[in-house]
């Protein structure tokens, strides 16, 4: 882990099949409470999950969270004036 300032860290996140929150805030760039409040509401929340009736242990899988980062994140060039 690189340190980058008082208050947060980066870190290298591995490909794997499942993510916990603080690895899909990591790779998608924002803090775990954004991934939070996303999984919370919205017409198209992400994609987090957890096994019924628990409170702890969630996880995100990464075949849903790139189809929602597809549908949620704009292409750069579409912002753009003209």
């Amino acid at each position: 882990m690189t340190e980058t300032n008082a208050t947060e860290t980066k870190h290298q996140v591995p490909i794997q099949d499942i993510y916990s929150p603080h690895e899909a805030a990591a790779l998608l760039g924002m803090k775990v409470n954004r991934i939070w409040d996303l999984a919370r509401g919205g017409d198209d929340p992400f994609p987090l999950r957890r096994l019924s009736g628990m409170k702890r242990g969630s996880i995100v899988f990464r075949d849903e969270m790139l189809e929602w980062a597809r549908r949620n994140f704009g292409l750069v060039s579409d912002g753009r004036k003209r």
